[in-house]
């Protein structure tokens, strides 16, 4: 039972961005890059983009912030083809792109480069110390520019899985086996637990994730990005705990089933976080034209994103919560601060959304959480209520069936005045991450009782409201405008935009009464 996805064809899209003009990349050209393209404007373009002053872009160019002013001040084509080749180097910008061949560029020197060695073997005191900053640094303003701009390059990055299924005008990217073809009663969902311990293909600790991995302050290259990220932007919920690894589902008539064992958080960053940050540095200025798989070697190394049995998923449980009423529906929508979270940042998405994971480290409760509703659960609770997260810090199990507020949704639940369907399953095409779509539909009054008292903000984010005068609780109508809008306008996560379309293509089972 191993699902796969399609082919290996592959097609270019763009990545639009105020700050980013078209021209900034240009195809494969016999004449010089002077000739066509304003360097100048490239360097201001780029500066703006990463929001760099002068001083930290000559920083990044080993350079005199003098030689930066005059670079962008020149009103004649820039013909040094020593410092172009520098830009292509540490701003990892691919070199052709500047109008020079790959071989003018020694990979050995590059910022980006495939190695483990150390620079103690080439170099010594401040200049060692000198690269490390500097490898340091870039990763930072990718890191950077993958988090402003994670909407934009989602886009693009769909673009590569040409042949695989996308969910109306979401950038959810999904195959036929993976969506039921109506919604399901979660009950309905089976999952099964696998034995098996099948090592995983890709770990992200491969040659082709190298360049994803900056040097440390030793001087070697950090050996996972998790551990970067822990050291140089770590968020505010940034920890490792174990989870379910998704390793295949199938859908029937009445139902479905779902595969897992175990992974860990920081094993699922290691791949998925690290092919967004590759996408990100070769973008780099904004577009991703035809050639652009073939500059990504570690997403090639990934393979078919449909087979799970390659690296670790631990999938997210994404609900989006409807408010059902006589007059109409209502859903909840949050928007993830970056500073707060690792993935997702800077981005509208359902309420309540959280990894598939147990709540505390006993044995027992690995048992006990391998339940898709008592994961929504806790996180209605951790996301709409503001309690502290379930977060493996006590011993024991939750008792889901006396503890507050679990005992209250489940008594809805039970009542049928709470439903909670499955949509599918999908995957975010920047991350390759894995996305369970849910649905959970709540009677007003009901919502009331159980989140009346929904708070504006939490760990996470902000909630959004829908106007100055509403109340959070009160949510935004689910209409065609408004799920039109965000699916097709805003800065929206995939599965968010997936759960919204199949929501509303669906509405007529959903908000049945």
């Amino acid at each position: 039972m191993r699902a796969h996805g399609p082919g290996a064809e592959r097609r270019p899209q763009q990545v639009s961005a105020a700050t980013e003009p078209d021209w900034l990349w240009v195809a494969d050209q016999a004449q010089p890059l002077s000739d066509v393209v304003d360097v100048p404007q490239v360097l201001r373009a780029y500066r703006t983009t990463h929001g760099l002053t002068q001083a930290e872009l000559a920083v990044l160019l080993g350079c005199d912030q003098s030689y930066v002013s005059r670079i962008e001040r020149a009103r004649r084509p820039v013909r040094d083809v020593e410092m172009l080749k520098r830009i292509a180097q540490r701003l990892s910008i691919p070199p052709r792109e500047l109008g020079l061949m790959e071989a003018m560029i020694d990979p050995r020197r590059s910022a980006g480069s495939v190695g483990r060695h150390s620079v103690a073997d080439d170099d010594d005191g401040a200049e060692g110390e000198r690269r490390v900053h500097e490898s340091q640094r870039q990763w930072r303003l990718v890191r950077q520019s993958l988090n402003r701009r994670r909407s934009d390059l989602t886009e693009a990055t769909a673009g590569l899985y040409p042949g695989a299924h996308r969910v109306g005008a979401s950038r959810l990217v999904t195959c036929a086996a993976w969506l039921p073809p109506t919604p399901v009663d979660l009950a309905g969902v089976d999952v099964r637990w696998a034995d098996v311990r099948e090592p995983f293909a890709v770990t992200g600790t491969e040659e082709e994730s190298a360049p994803m991995r900056p040097l440390t302050s030793s001087g070697r290259r950090y050996e996972r990005y998790s551990r970067v990220i822990r050291d140089i932007d770590r968020p505010t919920l940034f920890e490792n705990r174990i989870g379910f690894r998704l390793l295949d589902l199938s859908w029937r008539s009445a139902g479905g089933e779902m595969l897992f064992n175990s992974t860990t958080y920081f094993e699922m960053v290691d791949v998925c976080e690290a092919v967004a940050h590759e996408l990100a540095s070769v973008c780099a200025l904004g577009t991703c034209d035809e050639d652009v798989f073939a500059r990504l070697p570690f997403r090639q190394r990934v393979g078919d994103p449909f087979d799970l049995w390659r690296r670790p998923v631990m999938p997210s449980i994404d609900t989006l919560t409807i408010r059902r009423s006589g007059g109409g529906a209502s859903f909840i929508l949050h928007y993830r601060d970056p500073a707060q979270v690792a993935v997702a940042g800077g981005m509208y998405h359902v309420m309540p959304a959280g990894m598939f994971q147990p709540a505390t480290l006993a044995p027992e409760a690995q048992v006990f959480d391998f339940d898709l509703w008592r994961n929504i659960m806790r996180e209605f609770s951790e996301e709409f209520l503001g309690n502290a997260e379930h977060d493996g810090g006590c011993g024991s199990p939750i008792e889901y069936r006396e503890c507050e507020p679990f005992r209250s949704m489940n008594l809805a639940r039970d009542s049928g005045r709470l439903k909670v369907f499955c949509l599918g399953v999908g995957l975010d095409p920047l991350t390759l991450a894995g996305e369970i779509l849910t649905v959970a539909v709540i009677d007003d009054d009901v919502f009331d009782e159980l989140f009346g008292g929904l708070v504006s903000g939490n760990a996470e984010g902000t909630v959004v409201s829908a106007g100055r005068t509403r109340r959070p609780a009160e949510g935004i109508p689910f209409t065609a405008d408004a799920v039109g809008r965000l699916v097709e306008r805003e800065p929206i996560a995939p599965a968010a935009a997936a759960c919204l379309e199949l929501a509303w293509t669906h509405r007529d089972v959903l908000l049945a009464v």
